[in-house]
């Protein structure tokens, strides 16, 4: 398993971000921000509980090896061989990632949502590495659970747990940019119509990306023999929920972040 201090680092760094746009406008949730911490952190420690429970040590160890500890802060992904072998880089990733997350949190403690309008919208961006986590966890889990993780980051060349994640997030990044540009300005504020457009995105990334695009660069650079087109059901479904889960989030950091009058 990952060293306990990357596992509250990481969920009290997701939680703060999550936690950011909100901050920018409730006092309370700023006033809360040590909370935060300290909530975060037990939620990416959830499931080593089995390790001190007097009681449900089998269930709650169940728990810990199953696809399930992906809820807690992506706590099963940091507990893969890859992140095992290399204790001190990921204790040291964990801890620049609070590092930002704190400062993006007090960024919108300090600033003025009146004045600050460059802040505002820095602020209100947060919606894209939010969605690329949703992203990548959504199709990580997806096709984990479908037994095609490894075999779809081998079709591009990439071997490993640690390399896929990254992939993954390069990917969920790309997309969640994408859906961010696409959505028209008299939509920005309007989770419903971002998640369709989403929706939308992730279909066409499918039938472009993983039917047409994928098949032939495993073929030409990979000398892999996928069928074309590689009609691949899961990945289908993977995409569609990826995409329209994106296309909520960033539309909904962007109406919390920037408010307009009838939002308030």
């Amino acid at each position: 398993m990952a060293p306990a201090i990357v596992h509250f680092l990481v969920g009290a760094s997701l939680l703060l971000v999550l936690a950011t746009p909100v901050a920018f406008r409730d006092e309370r949730v700023r006033r809360a921000g040590l909370w935060l911490v300290v909530a975060g952190g037990i939620w990416g420690l959830g499931p080593d509980l089995h390790n001190v429970a007097p009681v449900f040590e089998s269930s709650l160890r169940a728990l810990h090896d199953s696809l399930w500890a992906t809820a807690f802060a992506f706590h099963y992904a940091f507990d893969s061989q890859a992140v095992r072998a290399r204790p001190l880089a990921g204790t040291a990733a964990s801890i620049c990632l609070f590092c930002l997350a704190v400062g993006g949190f007090e960024t919108a403690d300090r600033a003025d949502p009146e004045r600050s309008r460059l802040v505002r919208r820095l602020v209100s961006r947060l919606g894209i590495p939010v969605a690329a986590l949703l992203a990548a966890a959504t199709v990580g889990v997806m096709l984990a659970a479908t037994g095609r993780f490894a075999a779809a980051a081998a079709l591009v060349g990439v071997h490993g747990t640690l390399a896929s994640m990254v992939l993954l997030l390069v990917a969920g990044v790309a997309g969640s940019v994408a859906v961010a540009v696409a959505v028209p300005d008299r939509h920005a504020r309007q989770p419903v119509v971002g998640s369709l457009l989403g929706l939308q995105l992730g279909l066409v990334a499918w039938v472009l990306g993983i039917v047409l695009v994928l098949p032939l660069w495993a073929r030409v650079v990979r000398e892999a023999s996928p069928p074309v087109p590689l009609v691949d059901w899961p990945s289908l479904v993977a995409l569609a929920v990826a995409g329209a889960l994106v296309g909520a989030c960033v539309t909904t950091v962007r109406r919390i972040a920037l408010p307009t009058p009838a939002d308030r």
